[in-house]
């Protein structure tokens, strides 16, 4: 493995293994919701400084970019994310999800596979090989991006400026490969009528009756299917008025809508066709009209942006070398099968694999676990997972 075998990793991983859980716990323990992930970012920083990375930056938006110096061969990029979603009620976690709990050999609470768990592998496969020594390939990339969860405001960024041969994408596969994701787009559909008192209906044009018939037609909406992703989807969420008052008849109700797509479909053409179908809902007196949503975010930096509420999809082939290189460097480097699958949600790399990079998924963890009060990371685990990143970052450099 680049002359250095998977025997030498895994003492190269267990030489470290006490910092890396130590570190994965000082990661959980903190609290960071989009926006608020400061204290995280401070925290990725000091540990790559003493880890002996050669550079370690901060851009604009507040994204964690670590380098490793290699030689001429390729530049690979290892990417995570620094915020986390809430946790809900604490009160139905097992253990409080910033306590980092150590239990029944798995580290409990808020981020640990999601992805605070496979952040700390990526920064340590990296530290713990330039500790050793080691002489890399190529450069090695370690960005841990902010909003993730909201869209991947700090993707954008990152693509705009990474420059590399492939990114591995850490969001939990559970040690397997994954090969891409659908996309999301969240649309706003809102229809007009005319307010009036309730108490004369007659006289007013009530958007409900528009929206009721749009929601019960949804199903007719002809949506593709993936051979690789599955089918497309879409599911009403959210639903407001321009009204608090329970005896007027609202002007206006918007209703929202998440639509997963496959990459056969693009935004524009989901926009038409939901168009299309409200057009047809509407009742005399009303007008209707389907966007995709945009929101403004402001980072923990302070940068302010509007951002549309998209993820793109990506998808590579079962024989892309990208994916049968990477299966076969981790079965050799782990000791066991891989398989390749590919995730039910979206991550930072369909944002990248639409700036040109390659992406692939990797990382350790249960991904049916996320968002759950469930949350947790198998220490074993953990551990295959710095491994894993090891053996691509030496191997994958070499092409």
């Amino acid at each position: 493995m680049n002359d250095i075998s998977p025997a030498i990793l895994w003492d190269l991983a267990h030489a470290h293994q006490a910092a890396l859980v130590d570190f994965t716990r000082r990661l959980i323990s903190l609290p960071s919701l989009p926006g608020q992930e400061g204290a995280v970012a401070a925290l990725v920083q000091a540990e790559m400084r003493r880890l002996g990375l050669d550079e370690v930056t901060v851009d604009v938006v507040g994204n964690v970019v670590g380098r490793l110096r290699g030689g001429a061969g390729r530049t690979l990029a290892l990417v995570s994310h620094l915020d986390q979603v809430d946790v809900g009620d604490a009160g139905g976690w097992r253990f409080p999800p910033h306590a980092a709990t150590v239990h029944e050999g798995a580290i409990w609470g808020r981020g640990a596979m999601d992805i605070k768990g496979p952040l700390a592998a990526q920064v340590y496969a990296a530290g713990a090989l330039k500790a050793a020594g080691v002489s890399l390939p190529g450069d090695v990339v370690i960005a841990s991006t902010v909003m993730e969860e909201i869209g991947g405001l700090g993707a954008r960024h990152l693509a705009a400026s990474l420059r590399a041969d492939c990114a591995v994408i850490g969001e939990a596969t559970g040690l397997d490969v994954s090969r891409g994701h659908r996309g999301r787009v969240e649309l706003a559909v809102t229809v007009t009528g005319r307010a009036v008192h309730a108490s004369v209906p007659a006289r007013g044009v009530n958007p409900h009756q528009a929206l009721a018939r749009f929601i019960t037609r949804l199903p007719e909406l002809p949506l593709l299917t993936d051979d690789s992703l599955g089918a497309s989807s879409v599911a009403p969420t959210l639903y407001g008025c321009d009204q608090a008052s329970a005896n007027v008849i609202p002007g206006r109700c918007t209703l929202h809508l998440d639509r997963r797509y496959v990459p056969a479909e693009s935004p524009a053409d989901i926009v038409a066709q939901v168009q299309a179908l409200l057009d047809d809902c509407l009742i005399p007196g009303s007008t209707g009209q389907v966007h995709i949503v945009r929101r403004s975010w402001q980072t923990y930096t302070g940068q302010v942006e509007e951002l549309p509420a998209l993820s793109p999809p990506f998808l590579r082939a079962t024989d892309d070398p990208w994916i049968t290189g990477s299966r076969a460097i981790l079965a050799e480097a782990l000791g066991r099968p891989v398989s390749v699958k590919t995730w039910g949600f979206t991550t930072d790399g369909g944002h990248l694999a639409q700036a040109g990079i390659p992406c692939l998924g990797f990382g350790p963890g249960d991904e049916a676990l996320a968002h759950t009060i469930h949350e947790h990371i198998a220490l074993d685990e953990l551990l295959a997972g710095m491994v894993g990143y090891m053996a691509l970052i030496l191997r994958l450099g070499c092409g």
